[in-house]
């Protein structure tokens, strides 16, 4: 009987999971999913129900009456209110690196491509230090810095463009390769 009632409460579950998809900040390499995957782990009730990189999009999975404290079922929380409260067990979970942000609004072919080659930034830490400066920028929708330096950001180019990215990058040491 305990068998029967073990699955009859995964089903449940599985019927009360919701999922939410969020552009993520943070995502500055492939290397951080698994990052990201450890992370959301030590989350109570959350899981990564889908996650691409060339988006920087994650859907999260989770019980909302386990992860909202005080939750009214006649009374459920919003929206805001579920993302508020992922976004601030995102943060605690990965001492800050990992945020959530609203979906691009913007078409991705209406971005605009930019590439930066940086200086030296030889390890994790560094090219992180050189993403974040650009990737909480407004206007900025996603970004990327790989092994070489090379620091590449997608753009709404009405809010943005090059030189404020570079000027961003400047302003917080990051040193620029001249082409």
């Amino acid at each position: 009987m305990k068998p029967l009632l073990l699955l009859f409460s995964l089903i449940a579950l599985h019927l009360h999971a919701d999922e939410s998809k969020h552009r993520l900040i943070g995502l500055s390499e492939p290397s951080r999913e698994q990052d990201l995957r450890e992370q959301v782990k030590t989350m109570p009730e959350v899981d990564v129900a889908a996650f691409n990189f060339d988006t920087a999009e994650v859907t999260l999975r989770y019980d909302p009456a386990k992860l909202m404290p005080g939750y009214n079922p006649k009374k459920p929380p919003g929206p805001e209110a579920i993302t508020r409260r992922l976004e601030d067990l995102l943060r605690a979970a990965s001492n800050g690196t990992f945020t959530l942000a609203p979906l691009s609004a913007l078409p991705a072919d209406k971005l605009q491509k930019i590439e930066i080659q940086c200086g030296l930034l030889d390890c994790k830490g560094c090219r992180f230090g050189a993403y974040i400066t650009i990737a909480k920028l407004d206007g900025v929708e996603r970004a990327t810095i790989n092994e070489s330096a090379l620091l590449t950001a997608w753009i709404d180019p009405a809010k943005t463009n090059r030189e404020a990215l570079e000027a961003a990058l400047k302003k917080g040491r990051v040193e620029l390769k001249t082409p």
